[in-house]
């Protein structure tokens, strides 16, 4: 997979991330670990959504939706075919139409019942650090 076509498919998990999140979203959030079960790809996801609540922030999981599910498998198979096949796939994207990938590939953690700061505790944690990070309330 020439790296133009990745950044495109990247593009599109992202375009329909942005395309189900939930008014008022100011960064999405989602983690997807593929493993190999019988031949197919699987994928154990967390994907959720920091929003402007007005007088405080939120934060909540995304309901599963068959076409990012589709398009980040699609993305793994085309990178798997240049025999890079990635176990993470890490994707922020803000608000202001800016978006990080990270690839992992060592071994699926979630995927496996470990739990840890890297693979759930984060997750667990978002609200509280993007507050942290951010203020109490958002900024008008």
């Amino acid at each position: 997979m020439e790296p133009s076509e990745q950044q495109q498919a990247v593009r599109a998990v992202a375009q329909r991330f942005v395309e189900i999140a939930p008014a008022g979203w100011v960064r999405l959030v989602g983690n997807w670990e593929a493993t190999r079960v019988d031949g197919r790809v699987n994928l154990n996801y967390v994907t959720l959504g920091v929003v402007d609540l007005q007088d405080r922030w939120g934060v909540g999981q995304f309901d599963f939706d068959e076409r990012l599910y589709d398009l980040v498998v699609e993305l793994h198979e085309a990178m798997a075919a240049d025999g890079d096949r990635w176990t993470v796939l890490d994707l922020e994207v803000d608000a202001d139409g800016a978006f990080r990938t990270s690839f992992g590939y060592g071994q699926p953690k979630r995927s496996l019942g470990i739990e840890d700061e890297e693979s759930m505790g984060r997750f667990q944690d978002y609200l509280a650090t993007w507050v942290a990070e951010h203020g109490e309330r958002p900024q008008r």
